[in-house]
């Protein structure tokens, strides 16, 4: 069975030729790619992650053309316990108007911008006076203004002492405009700042907060979680190898696959997403595991030489990098395969995901096959490298190993395809599911506001429906078209609590018919912004909105949606109203996107078993490693099954690219296998033999791994820890079957393919 890395192991060798040819690459690119470091971007929209070209985002994004972008909202929570009296609302409503001429901002929104009208003539009047006299005035005013205007209670909490000011922010539409919403939400939090009074709490809800939330937190991760897993991988390789030289050589293409990594998001100009972040870890983490396989092979060769020879030296390089070179290569290939196959996605950010992802296990594979060659070679001309200076791997799981798997090859192998079969039916029932606040870092002010915002108003997270008018050109002059609009926001009141729908009708209902004559006049002559959060450019579409809580998951959006729709199929337009809105797109394109990567895991996971097989040109290899690496994958989606029965987008890339990584195992065990029974060897001992050498490695390998990745576990973003919980859940568990269900299938199986009379 030769070719097991298809070649690509030459590269190495020739890197041994040509140290110094390489040594010039190496530096070069590891310079340019330095140099892009700090022009590197980030981009917190979640939104990237949906696909741009689905019906679901089209009606998204026409409701933002159409009427206004809503998601650039922003409620401004005030906690104040001078919220209720005369001072309170006076600052209140110094801060609206400071507000109201603040660059960037549309609109300000708060219990001062409620009309009351005049009874008699229809004239709109402000409902609060000129100035309030005492807090009596100020308790029977809002006493007053809840009990004429329901809807006011979406604004005010008397109970809890809190009151919203809610801010559209000016921002064309349209790609790229991110750090114009930034930087309109930056001049707004300054103007609330410098116009709030000391005792007034402020928080912000919304979109736009939230995605500078997670920007801030990606920035600040990324640095952090590359530096942090080079350090504790370098220190426990220390540990393992009892030798600086050893953490150095280990550590050196981790260095240069996080340099390299990093400095590309820069060069291209491809900003980091809070779903790419992870990345540049992961290639990390790779380079790591196949550069201790490798230094642990020239270690031991090296504990044979009786001397200093710097010839023997070299030649034990060149052969481990001939040994373990193939298995590092087809180890990349297959997570290069697993993480390719998020190109299946509809998503366009997904497939951008499945190339970046490519790209970096292609630069950690060289980092290793290179780095790790030229930088022995350079240790061993300035006499950094000898024999007596090697140091055994000091780890017993190969003993461990060999007595479990031996002991019941067949129960084991039998037992193992059993429990594999039975949890076939855990992945079928985990059901599609997301929050938006799983994304915030749990001590943030924005995720307090989210909570707050969701516990007091009932959220500000809001779904659409767009009405068609049944006279165009007349709008809300119509009494067609306000009948219509008005069966339409009582049928969603029969379901919900009416502060919770609004629209036109919401409004005109509290008023006598002079007084909507009079409004639907203003309406007709007002401003293109004032009517758009209403009516449709172009007047032949009404808005109705209903507030749902930021913290909804997308299966609880897409039943209440589900549920909507149902109610309104007794209207004979019902199919002619849009329903769209944040919580509907995630709730739609979500739920596609994770099944859609579930299915590419599967595939991963037989592209990876397929690959196998096809390295060795062997059915029987590929037969032995199916199990050992469904295992890991099917036992952590049990976890993630008992945590709640449901999965997310990042918990399935977690899964896909830990399995990536687990089946590094397989492909090592195999290699050292294939490589004694090459020597003569029979079945039994030659698997002896390549779990005795390869078993330390992988453990520590392992071990390294999970330490480094063990660092993902400390990020802000509570998500990202779920996927370091994961990736290590998924890790453990592959060396543990690697180690045992893989041998006993060797076994097991040698005799259905009569493997030692073939190979004998």
């Amino acid at each position: 069975m030769k070719g097991l890395g298809f070649g690509l192991e030459r590269i190495g060798v020739s890197a041994l030729r040509h140290p110094l040819l390489f040594s010039i690459i190496i530096v070069f690119v590891t310079f340019v790619a330095a140099a892009f470091i700090p022009s590197v971007k980030f981009n917190g929209n979640v939104i990237s992650v949906v696909p741009q070209q689905s019906v679901n985002f089209k009606n998204y994004d026409a409701q933002k053309r159409n009427f206004r972008d809503f998601s650039r909202d922003v409620a401004v929570i005030i906690k104040s316990p001078r919220i209720n009296t005369a001072s309170g609302l006076e600052d209140l409503r110094f801060m609206q108007l400071e507000l109201a001429i603040t660059e960037g901002i549309s609109s300000a929104i708060s219990l001062f911008s409620i009309p009351d009208p005049d009874p008699q003539t229809g004239e709109l009047r402000q409902f609060f006076p000129n100035q309030i006299k005492d807090d009596a005035q100020a308790a029977q005013l809002l006493e007053r203004l809840i009990n004429d205007y329901p809807h006011a209670s979406s604004l005010i909490s008397k109970d809890q002492d809190t009151v919203l000011l809610l801010v559209a922010l000016d921002i064309p539409i349209g790609k790229g405009n991110d750090a114009a919403a930034f930087k309109a939400f930056n001049n707004l939090k300054e103007a609330v700042e410098t116009s709030a009074p000391k005792d007034f709490e402020l928080l912000y809800s919304g979109l736009t907060p939230i995605g500078i939330t997670i920007l801030d937190t990606l920035i600040n991760d990324q640095v952090r979680l590359t530096l942090l897993g080079l350090f504790f991988g370098a220190l426990i390789t220390m540990l393992f190898f009892r030798s600086l030289t050893a953490a150095f050589i280990c550590a050196f293409p981790p260095i240069l696959t996080a340099i390299w990594s990093i400095g590309m998001f820069g060069f291209f100009n491809i900003p980091i997403t809070y779903l790419t972040t992870i990345l540049p870890t992961l290639a990390l983490v790779l380079a790591y595991a196949d550069g201790i396989v490798l230094y642990h092979r020239w270690n031991k060769l090296n504990s044979h030489v009786d001397d200093n020879d710097k010839v023997k030296l070299r030649a034990n390089l060149k052969e481990a990098v001939l040994k373990i070179g193939p298995a590092s290569a087809l180890t990349s290939l297959t997570t290069a395969f697993a993480i390719s196959s998020f190109a299946l996605s509809s998503s366009e950010a997904l497939v951008e995901f499945a190339w970046i992802g490519l790209i970096l296990v292609i630069f950690a594979f060289l980092a290793v096959i290179v780095g790790v060659p030229v930088l022995g070679m350079w240790l061993i001309k300035i006499g950094l490298i000898n024999s007596r200076k090697q140091k055994e791997l000091r780890l017993s799981f190969g003993v461990l190993s060999h007595k479990i798997y031996e002991s019941s090859p067949l129960a084991i192998s039998v037992s193992s395809l059993l429990i594999v079969v039975a949890l076939f039916y855990v992945h079928s029932a985990l059901k599609p599911d997301y929050r938006i606040t799983d994304y915030l870092p749990r001590d943030s002010q924005s995720l307090k506001a989210e909570v707050i915002s969701n516990d007091i108003f009932g959220g500000r997270s809001l779904i659409f429906f767009s009405v068609p008018v049944v006279e165009e050109g007349k709008a809300m002059s119509s009494s067609a078209n306000r009948k219509r609009l008005g069966e339409v926001t009582e049928l969603l009141e029969k379901d919900f609590q009416n502060s919770k729908v609004f629209s036109l009708h919401s409004l005109l209902q509290n008023y006598n018919e002079l007084t909507v004559t009079k409004i639907v006049e203003q309406l007709e002559t007002a401003p293109e912004n004032t009517r758009q959060g209403y009516i449709s450019k172009d007047g032949k579409r009404l808005l109705v909105s209903l507030r749902t809580p930021s913290s909804q998951s997308i299966s609880e959006t897409e039943v209440l949606v589900g549920e909507i729709k149902q109610s309104l199929k007794k209207l004979d337009y019902a199919d002619e109203i849009v329903i769209t809105g944040f919580p509907v797109l995630l709730a739609t394109e979500f739920t596609t996107i994770i099944n859609e990567l579930r299915t590419s895991l599967l595939i991963a996971v037989f592209v990876g078993i397929l690959l196998i097989g096809l390295a060795t040109r062997s059915l029987f290899f590929a037969l032995v490693a199916a199990i050992p690496n469904l295992f890991p994958v099917l036992v952590t989606e049990l976890i993630i099954f008992m945590r709640g029965g449901n999965i997310n987008v990042t918990e399935v890339v977690a899964l896909t690219l830990a399995f990536g990584i687990a089946i590094d195992n397989a492909v090592h065990v195999i290699n050292v296998f294939n490589n004694e029974r090459q020597n003569g060897k029979d079945v039994q001992l030659a698997l002896r033999d390549a779990i005795l050498e390869v078993a330390p490695a992988l453990a520590a390998s392992t071990i390294i791994i999970c330490a480094s990745t063990a660092v993902i576990l400390t990020s802000s973003l509570p998500i990202l820890s779920i996927i370091g919980g994961l990736i290590i859940a998924i890790l453990i568990i592959a060396l543990l079957t690697n180690l045992t269900i893989l041998p006993a299938n060797i076994l097991t199986l040698a005799r259905v393919f009569n493997v030692k009379d073939q190979e004998k």
